[in-house]
C-alpha cells in the first residue's frame, strides 16, 4: 500500500461525521455513488472493512474506528494548509466569506458591502447569516461580526463601538396598553421573548431578575420576526437603540431594569488576516463601524 489519495480519507470522513452516504455527499456537494465508489476504494486500498451497511445507515467497524482520529488529524493540517496558501495571496481578488447574526446582517452589511465593492468589484462576498457561532477554523467564513469576545487562541481581534439595549414597543401597543417601568411589571405585558435559546433568560439571571420561558407570552429565535412582530404592536421587544430610534412609530420605555451595553467585535483566523482581499475587507469594516456601529443602517 502506497500514499493513499487524500480525497478518499476525506470522503471517509465526512461520512463519519454524517453517518450516512446520502448526508456525506450532500456536505461535500458531490453524488451519492461517487461517494460510494471512494469508500470502496479506501477499503480496497486499505484491505481494510470500515463501515457496517445497516438499514439506518452505516455503522463504523472497529477497524473503521481505530483510523478517525488520524483522519482528523489530516483533516486539521489540511485546513490550514488551505488557509495559508490563500493567506499568501497579494491580489484583491477572489472570494470572502463573512458571518453575522440576523440583525447585524440584514439592517448594517448591506450599505458597507456595497460600498466596498465598488471599490474592489473583483472580490466576491458572501454572506452568512446565522445567530449560532460559525466555526472560523473550519472556514464556515473567513470574517465574523460578532456579540461577544472571542476566546481562541487563533484569533485576530477588534472590538468595535459598543451597542445600547433598550425597551420598545409600537406607540399603538403603548396607548392600550401603557408602559411597564420595573421587573415587577414583567408579566402583566407581552414582552416578546425567545423559543429555544436562553440568551433572554441567562442574560436576565446575570443582572439579578429571574424569568422563565412562561413569562413570554411571545417566543422565537428569529430576531427580525421579533422586530417585526414589535412593529405590528403585538408587544415589547429589547433590541438595538439606535435600529428602532430610525424606525417610524417605535418608542422607547423608560425603565429601572437595567440593560447590558452589547459589545461589538470583527474576528478573523490568524492564518487568513495576511490575505490581501480578507484583509482588506476586514479594514474596510473596522473603519466603517470606528465611531458609528449603525453607519449606513438600512430600515427597508
Amino acid at each position: 500500500m502506497n500514499n493513499i489519495n487524500w480525497n478518499l480519507i476525506h470522503s471517509f470522513l465526512a461520512v463519519v461525521e454524517n453517518g450516512s452516504l446520502l448526508g456525506a455527499a450532500r456536505s461535500l456537494g458531490v453524488s451519492q455513488p461517487k461517494l460510494t465508489r471512494d469508500i470502496q476504494s479506501l477499503e480496497a486500498e486499505t484491505k481494510l472493512n470500515l463501515f457496517k451497511r445497516t438499514n439506518k445507515g452505516l455503522n463504523l467497524t472497529s477497524s473503521g474506528k481505530s483510523l478517525v482520529e488520524s483522519a482528523q488529524k489530516m483533516n486539521k493540517f489540511a485546513l490550514k494548509f488551505n488557509r495559508q496558501v490563500q493567506g499568501s495571496s497579494t491580489e484583491i481578488i477572489g472570494n470572502v466569506r463573512i458571518s453575522a447574526n440576523e440583525i447585524i446582517g440584514l439592517y448594517l452589511l448591506p450599505a458597507v458591502i456595497a460600498s466596498f465593492r465598488q471599490l474592489h468589484p473583483s472580490v466576491t462576498i458572501d454572506v452568512l447569516i446565522t445567530n449560532k457561532v460559525s466555526s472560523l477554523s473550519k472556514r464556515d467564513a473567513d470574517i465574523a461580526l460578532r456579540m461577544f469576545r472571542p476566546t481562541q487562541l487563533d484569533l485576530v481581534i477588534n472590538r468595535l463601538p459598543d451597542m445600547e439595549l433598550g425597551f420598545f414597543a409600537h406607540e399603538k401597543y403603548i396607548q392600550k396598553n401603557g408602559a411597564f417601568s420595573s421587573i415587577e411589571d414583567f408579566k402583566n405585558f407581552t414582552i416578546i421573548g425567545y423559543d429555544e435559546s436562553m440568551e433572554f433568560i441567562n442574560g436576565a439571571a446575570a443582572s439579578g431578575y429571574v424569568l422563565k420561558r412562561d413569562d413570554f407570552k411571545l417566543r422565537t429565535d428569529n430576531l427580525i420576526m421579533q422586530i417585526n412582530l414589535a412593529k405590528q404592536g403585538a408587544g415589547i421587544i429589547v433590541t438595538h437603540k439606535k435600529l428602532m430610534q430610525s424606525i417610524k412609530y417605535m418608542q422607547e420605555i423608560k425603565t429601572d431594569i437595567s440593560l447590558p451595553i452589547m459589545p461589538f467585535w470583527i474576528v478573523c483566523h490568524a492564518d487568513t488576516q495576511y490575505n490581501a482581499r480578507i484583509r482588506t475587507f476586514r479594514k474596510f469594516l473596522i473603519d466603517w463601524f470606528e465611531n458609528d456601529p449603525y453607519h449606513g443602517l438600512s430600515t427597508r
